[in-house]
């Protein structure tokens, strides 16, 4: 047997089982009072994912009824496509920098050209990016 903790989204967040960590009834009895809720084999195989990701790839999760449902669809903000594009670009930016300023001191005037010219394609390209996320 399976004691569980869930939040109030229904999201398992803490698991204590019969004879492992407790083996009384006092024992089990503290962590119900605790909040814990009895959970069966087989919801639990649903809440740890051994029953697949759900309907919408994000799991399950303990609904009204106290039955298993599908956990909701993560929904991205704005704001955090832009942080992940700005993550996948700033490395690229950094490194042209970098190869930049070496080609500087090298005197490589050539290398210097290419540097700017992919330089200003990767930041057109983070720009175009960061607009298409809004």
């Amino acid at each position: 047997m399976y004691l569980c903790k869930f939040d109030t989204d229904g999201k398992r967040t803490v698991t204590v089982v019969d004879g492992v960590h407790f083996s009384t009834v006092e024992e089990k009895q503290k962590y119900l009072d605790d909040g814990y809720i009895e959970t069966s084999e087989e919801d639990y195989a649903y809440y740890v994912g051994n029953r697949g990701t759900g309907a919408n790839g994000t799991g399950y999760v303990r609904g009204a009824d106290g039955k298993p449902i599908d956990a909701p669809a993560i929904i991205v903000t704005t704001e955090q496509k832009q942080a992940s594009i700005a993550a996948d670009y700033e490395s690229q930016i950094s490194e042209l920098k970098d190869a930049l300023a070496t080609a500087t001191l090298a005197g490589d005037e050539s290398l210097i050209a290419e540097l700017k010219s992919e330089y200003a394609d990767v930041k057109s390209e983070y720009e175009a990016a960061l607009k298409e996320a809004e």
